[in-house]
């Protein structure tokens, strides 16, 4: 499906665009009974063939709304290399990834505060979304 307001391409499983946060709207050529289009949701998570013409109560709108960057991968970088900026590269900061990258991590104090941001889960990527996973 495409973003009527962005034109990126999504998932049928988002319920939000994950770049410019537009609600979806979700059809397809069968109509209800009362002339409204019917909300298609496919459970992609546990690849079920689920009912087009139902909704899937599973579905979590949050996720539409977290960043497929992980949260783990994120730690473990600025723990062990976050002096150099490579967890913001990861995560797709690279304007304050540089300016880590040649200030050692913001002389240490950044780096101490990207370890406490992501390990409490406050730290978001380069669109704005916050690493969840």
């Amino acid at each position: 499906m495409e973003c009527k307001n962005c034109g990126a391409e999504v998932g049928i499983e988002y319920r939000l665009c994950p770049y410019c946060r537009t609600e979806i709207e979700h059809t397809n050529n069968t109509q209800a009974n009362n002339s409204q289009p019917v909300i298609v949701v496919q459970n992609v998570l546990n690849n079920q063939n689920a009912d087009p013409n139902a909704f899937n109560n599973s579905f979590d709108p949050l996720a539409a709304l977290s960043s497929p960057k992980s949260k783990t991968v994120a730690l473990m970088l600025s723990i062990f290399l976050g002096y150099l900026g490579i967890h913001r590269f990861y995560v797709g900061k690279v304007g304050s990834a540089i300016l880590y990258f040649l200030t050692a991590g913001l002389f240490c104090f950044g780096w101490i505060y990207d370890i406490i941001k992501i390990a409490s889960g406050t730290f978001s990527d380069g669109r704005g979304l916050t690493l969840t996973k």
